[in-house]
């Protein structure tokens, strides 16, 4: 199964955070301007009370919607003229800035009065988004950083361990008669490749790829005591065994790499890789 780079995934979630604070400033931009060209019905029957009428109109002149020969009995707007209830039918969003003005100045309750959190709620509530969607991003971020050491540490142990067994063959295969070649450098990689497949495996509980490389590197032919092994073999085995040693050596990186990558998945401490054994 191909995992997407760490880079990719970034960009992914970049995408998401993008498109989600792009999401919240339409709905708030939305919300603003039909809040702008509407008002209640309860604000709607307070403005156009008989005895506000002439304030309704002198609010109209001062926010300049209607001409300056309009009267409580008959309002002049571009495109008509009539009483105030026409008024509100053919300009709605005219009618709903001088009432929510008018609510203002009178510093009367209503639900489509002008309040003083009406612009700063919506903007509250973009940087509190904003803000979440940051953290998280971060935190996603940092984690897939993590994620990615672990994984490049758990290469480089397979590597180094693959290395030093190499060199450790290519020195029993050109022995000559006296002091065995001294295998502690491939211990000491085989120990340190061994505690990075613990870790995995307890943090993958329930992948058995992990716990079966690590077993493997106590197994035939990469456990311990490799010159020990060569020794005990006669002239005419060694060839195969060496062979042999070099096939295991090579699945075990490959199967290495394979929970590597895995490793590097956002979702690597909490499931199992599909289709993985």
């Amino acid at each position: 199964m191909r995992v997407p780079s760490v880079i990719g995934r970034r960009a992914v979630a970049a995408a998401v955070a993008f498109a989600l604070v792009a999401v919240a400033v339409t709905g708030v931009w939305a919300y603003r301007r039909h809040r702008a060209g509407t008002v209640d019905d309860a604000a709607a029957v307070w403005c156009l009370a008989a005895d506000r009428r002439p304030a309704l109109v002198q609010a109209a002149h001062a926010l300049g919607v209607v001409r300056p020969e309009s009267t409580a009995e008959r309002l002049d707007w571009p495109g008509g003229s009539g009483g105030a209830e026409r008024w509100r039918g053919e300009r709605p969003a005219d009618f709903a800035r001088t009432c929510r003005a008018l609510l203002g100045a009178e510093q009367r309750p209503s639900g489509g009065g002008s309040s003083p959190w009406s612009g700063f709620t919506p903007a509250l509530l973009l940087a509190v988004v904003s803000a979440a969607l940051a953290a998280w991003f971060s935190r996603r971020s940092a984690a897939a950083d993590a994620r990615r050491v672990e994984a490049e540490a758990l290469r480089a142990a397979a590597r180094a361990y693959r290395a030093a067994v190499e060199r450790l063959l290519r020195e029993l295969e050109q022995r000559r008669p006296g002091m065995a070649p001294d295998d502690g450098e491939v211990q000491d990689r085989r120990l340190e490749l061994a505690t990075r497949l613990r870790a995995a495996a307890t943090a993958y509980r329930h992948w058995s790829l992990p716990r079966t490389l690590g077993e493997t590197l106590d197994r035939e032919p990469l456990g311990a005591g490799m010159t020990a092994r060569w020794t005990a073999r006669s002239p005419q085995e060694r060839p195969g065994w060496v062979a042999e040693t070099r096939v295991a050596l090579g699945r075990l990186e490959a199967e290495v790499a394979q929970v590597a990558e895995a490793m590097q998945e956002p979702r690597f401490r909490t499931r199992t890789p599909a289709g993985r054994r």
